[in-house]
């Protein structure tokens, strides 16, 4: 990981990559990627231990008691987080909008960027 390059991120991934998220994983946003990647490993691998162990753990609060607008943004074509988990958190978060999407992944949903940032400023206006 600490010499990843853009051209090797899909294939460092392996099987969590759909065939949408590997389309998405070119360029400017694959080159984005292995640098992010690099950087977290950059001072070892607590941290990114930590964030996978937290998936199995209590979050310290319920969904549910949350009280600001949410937007769910989840492709069924991840293979990183089941598809599942979005439809839960949809149906657990307070007053959530689930944006579940058939034909996106995990990655490919950056391709829908301007969007969720409209989603965010709504969210966002909503809150004043």
């Amino acid at each position: 990981m600490r010499e990843l390059t853009g051209a090797q991120v899909a294939d460092s991934l392996g099987g969590l990559v759909s065939e949408v998220d590997r389309a998405a994983l070119t360029g400017e946003f694959a080159e984005a990627l292995a640098d992010s990647f690099r950087r977290s490993v950059s001072t070892g691998i607590a941290g990114w231990r930590d964030d996978d162990l937290a998936f199995g753990r209590p979050w310290g609060f319920e969904p549910k008691s949350l009280r600001v607008p949410v937007a769910i943004w989840h492709g069924a074509k991840d293979r990183m987080v089941p598809f599942q988990h979005g439809r839960w958190l949809a149906a657990n978060v307070n007053g959530a909008e689930g944006r579940l999407l058939e034909d996106e992944g995990h990655l490919s949903l950056l391709n829908r960027g301007d969007r969720i940032i409209e989603d965010l400023v709504e969210l966002g206006t909503a809150l004043t």
